[in-house]
């Protein structure tokens, strides 16, 4: 094989999907002469490994699911594995989580392993104990992942091209919050790139968009969530699990009426009323249906969210860490084993949109 640095004309495709994946790229260092003030590089590998998958979330009475699956994606593509963030929250990264340097004895760096301490460090500043979060927690998070983001990604000097709609990372995370219910967001980190000369490129990473999936706006569906990477355009690409639910697919079909709880269940769900089915019917349910609309070998793992009992697994990853503690109830609360009929109070974050 011949290594990006030993051909100087080598450049990614311009039509290609975020052509980082599982390919070297030639990124420039910038060395900085004290002697003389020039300046001068010397190009080093990247292998850039992405996560690639979907990602299934489903709020109901009782506990909020998340489940996740490969894709089959490029050669060298990882699979989405669910992070415990606290008793009450997980999450999953997709995107560019995996870098390595091959000419270096250092260490991949995988992001998504780093996520759990980041997120540790942004909410422990505060004094605020693990199992609590607030709404402007999600920006904490999210700006301790960006300036870990930024570090890494400021080494791409190398013009790489995404479509518009494509981050580089894309964080979906979900759980309960106390005195508010169930919840999930989306966390978007994109870059923009400049030239600077003879096609060495500065790589920026933008602050992070913020995107509430669960509670939808008042009036909407509370339904199945479907998050992809590499995003897909609905009216184009694969069919999401609610489209096949709604389309009575053949393959859903049986496995759907295999049980009343589950019937009930995934009825409203497809109704758009998950907020009143059973997490446990829908929990079996999702168990068979994600493996009979996968390819072949498809993995799967699934979590849920007790609003009484947090984090447990329904689908547990070999070598995943075990179920925290559930969180205590606070003094004098109530059994939370029903979410709150809606989400109009929604919590809003300082920043909305990445720029």
């Amino acid at each position: 094989m011949i290594w990006p640095h030993q051909k100087r004309g080598f450049s990614l495709p311009v039509a290609a999907r975020f052509s980082l994946l599982s390919a070297f790229i030639c990124v420039h260092l910038w060395i900085l002469s004290p002697p003389c003030q020039a300046q001068t590089f010397k190009d080093r590998e990247v292998v850039v490994n992405l996560t690639e998958g979907r990602i299934v979330i489903c709020a109901t009475k009782d506990a909020i699911l998340l489940a996740a699956t490969d894709t089959h994606g490029e050669p060298g593509s990882r699979p989405p594995e669910i992070t415990i963030l606290s008793p009450v929250r997980m999450a999953v990264m997709l995107g560019a989580t995996e870098w390595v340097f091959p000419e270096s004895n250092d260490k991949p760096i995988e992001l998504d392993a780093e996520f759990t301490k980041l997120v540790g460090a942004a909410l422990n500043n505060g004094g605020q104990k693990a199992d609590e979060f607030q709404a402007t927690d999600l920006e904490s998070i999210g700006i301790a992942m960006l300036e870990r983001v930024r570090l890494v990604a400021g080494q791409l000097h190398h013009k790489v091209n995404l479509r518009e709609d494509e981050p580089l990372i894309r964080v979906v995370l979900a759980g309960y919050v106390r005195d508010y219910g169930p919840e999930a967001w989306v966390l978007d980190y994109r870059i923009a790139q400049d030239e600077l000369r003879n096609g060495i490129w500065r790589t920026r990473v933008l602050r992070p968009s913020y995107n509430q999936i669960y509670p939808p706006e008042q009036g909407k569906p509370k339904t199945l969530m479907e998050v992809r990477y590499p995003p897909e355009d609905r009216a184009t690409g694969e069919p999401e699990l609610l489209d096949l639910l709604q389309q009575n697919d053949s393959r859903l079909a049986n496995i759907r009426a295999a049980d009343q709880v589950e019937a009930k269940s995934v009825g409203l769900v497809t109704q758009g009323q998950s907020q009143k089915s059973d997490a446990a019917g829908l929990a079996t349910f999702l168990k068979a249906a994600l493996p009979a609309v996968s390819a072949p070998d498809t993995k799967v793992t699934m979590a849920r969210v007790d609003y009484d009992g947090g984090f447990h697994w329904i689908l547990q990853p070999r070598g995943a860490p075990a179920a925290p503690a559930p969180p205590p109830p606070a003094p004098g609360e109530a059994s939370k084993s029903q979410a709150p009929a809606d989400g109009s109070d929604r919590p809003t974050l300082l920043h909305k949109g990445g720029y």
